[in-house]
């Protein structure tokens, strides 16, 4: 099969700003790492874990979300350093901070009240990156080794996007 590169419409971009269309978060991830800089295989190799495939993107493209790039158009770039592009980061943390807001509602409930207070208070991947160790903690302690292992692949695959260098303190 061709690898195709998709870049986001105009509707796809303002679904990531506005949530107007409520997309459901599990595309919202997939349509978050459109770039028009990756084809399909890498997007669906880093989605794969949260079992997402070419269905999804297909359906992305259908609703308008996401477009083809001509290949003309297309410009690749060698290195993958997302630190200088702001709306990517931006696109993370909103992913990260969904991720998390879902999890701790759906996995830990009211015993997760101080962790979404920690996430509402996060502003940068690397305040995501050292979320991680908590959060999987109290994961571990609530949830089946199965579904905690489960969130805990999940969580790596997002974080594993953007690498995070730790900041000397």
């Amino acid at each position: 099969m061709q690898n195709i590169i998709f870049d986001k419409t105009d509707k796809g971009r303002e679904e990531i700003i506005t949530r107007k269309y409520r997309l459901a978060s599990r595309l919202r991830t997939l349509l978050v790492l459109v770039d028009g800089k990756h084809d399909s295989d890498d997007l669906l190799r880093k989605v794969a874990a949260i079992g997402l495939n070419q269905a999804s993107l297909d359906e992305l493209e259908q609703q308008g979300y996401i477009q083809r790039q001509n290949s003309a158009a297309v410009v690749i770039e060698t290195t993958e350093d997302f630190g200088n592009s702001q709306i990517n980061s931006t696109e993370l943390i909103q992913v990260l901070y969904d991720f998390y807001t879902e999890s701790i509602k759906q996995n830990l409930g009211l015993r997760g009240y101080n962790l979404q207070f920690i996430v509402e208070r996060a502003a940068t991947l690397q305040d995501f990156h050292d979320l991680r160790a908590p959060f999987l903690d109290t994961i571990n302690k609530v949830q089946t080794e199965k579904k905690a292992l489960e969130i805990r692949d999940q969580l790596d695959e997002l974080l594993s996007i953007m690498p995070v260098h730790p900041m000397r303190r």
